[in-house]
């Protein structure tokens, strides 16, 4: 583990000792508990290939958290989340990164002035751009996009529909209070690396130093009609002097009117983490976009959605297709995706010669969720 790593646990555990009896008389402490557990199956068949079979899957995440305001108005609180790893995943969602780690544990600041908060956390990239409406099978970013033969170009990179960012790595991250609509983030993590969790060993990058994220979200409503945009610019020196350093740009933007509501996430990570001297034939840049719809009707959700992206001279991928989600009860969801994806293969891409140039595969997932 590195010196910067180290230094930054040391001062989050400083700090969570000085504020953790710090409690006025007057105040009195918060704290909340919540949880989420989901468990189900995917199904894939790639008929070229003669690939087809269920994979049994599961996630689940438990959140505790305690927070007081002084008589001065400023909230410090503490948060900590334990469960399957949520690499590569919306904000709200577990993963099956890990069987059991350390999500997030952080200590926090809140004021007039914003927000500050230090430990493993998200970052600004991915508190301003995670816009998509997600039903429990999660769409672009659920359990399907794990398998090998399905995964977008971009999952090697980090998160498949929205670029590289820092995850859960530990961190300093501050963001300002929301005026007028807008409110922007910064983010600073010496390393992309966590304790408690793996989130190195599913992509194919090497663990960047001094990453750096910044962002902006703005708020509005024109009429019935709610939208949100978001945008960020990540930063990270490589690994090793002969990749290339990593730059993502992410922006993202949703609508909402009544049971309605679409989004669109659009990232370019560039050449992040390539060899600096790869011949001209070899991989280029990395960028993606996803379409999604969802309309909720009481108990009841559907989502459309698209996604496209490509690494230039290796790989163009395209998947399509609709979630359906039930709630069965105020804490259990029910849900199924159904999926369509096709791939482009570059000569040079090494699944070239032994699956074919143009595979096509289907992918079915079921899920069950329950939230206490």
């Amino acid at each position: 583990m590195s010196r910067r790593l180290l230094t930054l646990r040391a001062a989050s555990a400083a700090l969570g000792a000085l504020l953790a009896p710090w409690t006025p008389a007057r105040a009195s402490a918060d704290y909340h508990l919540s949880g989420v557990v989901q468990g189900g199956v995917v199904g894939t068949d790639t008929p070229a290939a003669g690939n087809a079979h269920w994979d049994p899957f599961g996630a689940y995440a438990v959140t505790g958290g305690v927070e007081t305001v002084t008589d001065s108005g400023v909230t410090y609180g503490a948060t900590l989340r334990v469960g399957s790893g949520n690499t590569g995943r919306s904000t709200d969602r577990p993963g099956n990164a890990d069987k059991i780690g350390i999500d997030q544990v952080y200590v926090y600041a809140a004021g007039g002035w914003g927000k500050v908060r230090l430990g493993q956390n998200w970052g600004a990239s991915e508190r301003a751009t995670d816009l998509l409406p997600l039903l429990v099978g999660g769409e672009m970013d659920g359990f399907w996009t794990q398998s090998g033969r399905v995964r977008p170009p971009g999952a090697v990179l980090g998160r498949a529909y929205a670029g590289r960012d820092s995850d859960d790595a530990a961190k300093v991250d501050y963001e300002t209070p929301r005026l007028f609509g807008l409110k922007a983030g910064f983010s600073f993590a010496p390393e992309r690396r966590a304790f408690g969790q793996d989130i190195v060993g599913p992509y194919a990058i090497p663990a960047e130093t001094n990453f750096w994220e910044g962002a902006a979200n703005y708020r509005g409503d024109w009429g019935p009609v709610q939208y949100e945009a978001g945008l960020a610019y990540n930063h990270a020196d490589a690994a090793h002097g002969w990749l290339e350093d990593t730059q993502t740009v992410t922006l993202a933007g949703g609508l909402t009117y009544g049971g309605f509501t679409v989004g669109a996430v659009l990232f370019d990570d560039g050449d992040s983490g390539l060899p600096r001297d790869r011949p001209a034939s070899g991989p280029g840049d990395t960028r993606g976009a996803t379409l999604q719809g969802t309309y909720e009707n009481g108990p009841y959700g559907l989502t459309l959605f698209w996604h496209g992206s490509e690494t230039e001279r290796l790989t163009t991928y395209r998947a399509y297709g609709l979630g359906l989600s039930w709630k069965v009860r105020a804490d259990t969801t029910v849900g199924l995706d159904l999926i369509r994806w096709t791939a482009d293969l570059d000569a040079g891409n090494p699944d070239a010669t032994t699956a074919g140039r143009h595979p096509t595969g289907n992918v079915a997932t079921g899920v069950i969720e329950f939230r206490f």
